[in-house]
């Protein structure tokens, strides 16, 4: 690996840390935020509308197959990009080769081979037709020997600077007692004779012929994947998921707990439908009763007639907490403790 390429990759590093730190403050910030506002009782009326949703879906016919379905197939596509990813990084320090036992894949990186140079008359007179384009994933398979290797195989081999060459072989020569080779590209009018090796090409440099398995343009991913920027894609979109799905259990737990707190308290049925609104966190009411809640726990009930009920809710519209006491009449102690709170709000939000 080249100072160049040592230096591209510990920019990478940098760029991907730095990502990984700003979106682990703010989206950490974002959740903890909701599951606060949960767990104080500040988001009490979105949590039951949420949880009557889910109790519908939930009673939905094919429900849990469909979410079983939704998730297998969320992971196994994750899976696949993972493994191609794996793949391509393996196959960016090798040159774009995947060996496997005899066998490998080799990702096309120009168009040597993609179409018939009418200066190769041997090509349409062989009627040699196993072209292919840049960014194929091609198949390759090990020789036996060098007596295997036939004159128009099309080959893969490594030149004098590592680098995979996939040309055909238009030569086939004996030099002291041992096969070589001299090889040319398809779309190519000169060999590749002192350009990619001196003279002739041996044995030991070759990898193995082209068996005729190709996925056309699927090396643009492998490409993509391999190089800096879709590093950098890939392990922040999978960071990114883990991160998603580790705090959004967590919140997924405190509207469930939340949830079940204001199902009992309220004696709620998510199969009727019944008002329910919230006041300043801290108060409930359903079904013409105050349920009072202090930080996220529960305190007590009052029942309240519809003329107090109607007065808070216009009161509470227009943040005058010191009329919603004044008119409260009944039950003015228990307003009083509340609405002391809220006026205590009112007047930090102000200075703010």
């Amino acid at each position: 690996m080249s100072n160049i390429e040592i230096l591209s990759l510990l920019v990478t590093a940098l760029c991907l840390i730095s990502f990984c730190l700003v979106f682990t403050f703010l989206f950490r910030h974002y959740y903890l935020s909701n599951i606060d506002d949960v767990n104080k009782g500040r988001a009490d009326v979105e949590v039951i509308e949420l949880e009557k949703e889910s109790f519908k879906k939930k009673k939905g016919k094919y429900y849990k197959t469909k979410k079983i379905v939704g998730k297998t197939l969320g992971y196994t596509l994750f899976a696949l990009v993972l493994v191609l990813f794996a793949g391509s990084l393996y196959a960016r320090f090798f040159n774009n080769n995947l060996t496997f036992g005899d066998s490998g894949l080799v990702v096309i990186s120009s168009g040597s081979m993609s179409q018939k140079n009418d200066a190769n008359d041997y090509l349409f007179e062989n009627n040699l037709n196993n072209q292919f384009n840049t960014y194929d994933i091609i198949g390759i398979s090990a020789y036996k020997s060098a007596e295997d290797v036939k004159q128009y195989d099309v080959i893969a081999y490594k030149n004098e600077e590592g680098t995979i060459i996939v040309h055909r072989v238009i030569e086939v020569k004996e030099v002291n007692g041992e096969n070589v080779f001299i090889t040319r590209g398809d779309s190519n009018n000169t060999s590749d004779t002192n350009f990619q090796y001196r003279n002739y090409l041996t044995f030991d440099h070759i990898i193995g012929y082209y068996n005729d398995f190709k996925i056309p343009m699927m090396g643009v991913f492998v490409i993509f994947l391999q190089s800096n920027a879709g590093i950098i894609t890939i392990i922040a979109i999978g960071y990114c998921l883990i991160m998603f799905d580790h705090y959004n259990s967590k919140l997924d737990t405190a509207i469930s707990e939340r949830s079940n707190l204001l199902l009992s308290t309220l004696n709620l049925d998510y199969e009727q439908s019944v008002p329910i609104e919230s006041y300043y966190s801290q108060i409930v009411v359903c079904n013409n009763e105050f349920y009072n809640f202090v930080d996220g726990n529960f305190v007590n009930k009052t029942e309240i007639n519809k003329e107090t009920l109607n007065t808070l809710k216009e009161n509470t519209k227009n943040e005058n907490s010191e009329e919603i006491v004044k008119n409260c009449k009944e039950n003015k102690n228990f307003f009083e403790k509340i609405f002391n709170k809220i006026k205590l709000r009112f007047s930090q939000k102000n200075k703010k």
